[in-house]
């Protein structure tokens, strides 16, 4: 085989090794180009509520400065038409309890009540939405985050805590910025929308590269040449082999029966922990104290 076809050859072999990834790639690429296009394709999706109120920013802990409401609702009215779910912030100084275990559950009940009470839900009545309600009462701050139907689903454990470590961030030294970031993650999660969005491009282009630099140094090495015999380093020219074999002497065999484990394995629930609240709606949602 001349170097020409031993190259030749070595290319068509790692095409058909990388082949899976080629498929894999060209599946993510449609999805993500899909994505793209839908994103910035659509329109403001139609409000199916009209039972709510219009306001969504409750200040009752006056943190907020008239500014500041006014932005937050400018902010809020355009994510709500982007990806169609309420937004709603609360703010209050309220003594709930001083454990903090009664504290969370006293403020989950809260911010679940005001959703329910005041009929929130982009879709329908107690549709879907989330809420934040945020407790400003010296020596019990805390904060609940409260998801309600599609978001229910959509605010698992980890993106409950993105939220609340986007609030967290800025909340002692900003509650504008704080609940601007509330919003801004929260629009973001429910659109699909990562904070990486570059990722779906790297997962594209790296394994495309380390392939083309793999190939391109095979292509670069020279095809080997024979500069010794294969037995040129064997005493005498001849391989000795010797045989050696193993002889059973006896064989013992232990039996033992292995119990099967009882009882039933337990099953989790997603949606960041759901519930359901006094008035009778089905709940997610997850909070902390600072």
């Amino acid at each position: 085989m001349t170097e020409r076809e031993w190259k030749r050859e070595t290319i068509k072999q790692y095409l058909r090794y990388f082949r899976i990834w080629f498929l894999i790639l060209g599946i993510v690429l449609v999805v993500f180009l899909g994505k793209l296009g839908f994103r910035l394709t659509r329109g403001e999706a139609e409000r199916g509520n009209t039972a709510a109120p219009a306001e969504r920013v409750y200040d009752y802990a006056d943190v907020l400065s008239d500014e500041e409401e006014a932005a937050l609702r400018q902010l809020i009215a355009t994510k709500e038409g982007q990806i169609a779910c309420d937004i709603v912030l609360v703010t209050v100084r309220e003594e709930i309890g001083e454990r903090p275990s009664t504290r969370e559950q006293a403020l989950r009940d809260l911010a679940d009540n005001f959703y329910d009470d005041n009929n929130f839900g982009y879709d329908r009545i107690h549709g879907d939405g989330v809420l934040l309600m945020d407790n400003w009462y010296e020596g019990q701050m805390s904060t609940w985050l409260s998801t309600c139907g599609a978001a229910g689903w959509r605010f698992d454990d980890r993106r409950i805590n993105d939220v609340l470590d986007a609030v967290y961030r800025y909340i002692d030294n900003d509650p504008y910025r704080a609940y601007r970031a509330y919003v801004e993650e929260a629009a973001s999660i429910m659109s699909g929308e990562s904070r990486f969005s570059f990722f779906p491009i790297l997962i594209l282009i790296l394994p495309l590269v380390v392939m083309l630099v793999f190939v391109c140094g095979k292509l670069k090495s020279p095809l080997g040449e024979d500069t010794a015999p294969a037995m040129a380093y064997v005493v005498g020219g001849q391989p000795a082999m010797r045989v050696q074999t193993d002889q059973l002497k006896n064989r013992l065999v232990s039996r033992r029966r292995i119990p099967k484990p009882s009882g039933g394995g337990g099953s989790g629930h997603g949606g960041g922990g759901g519930h359901v609240s006094s008035g009778g709606v089905h709940h997610g949602g997850g909070g902390r104290s600072r």
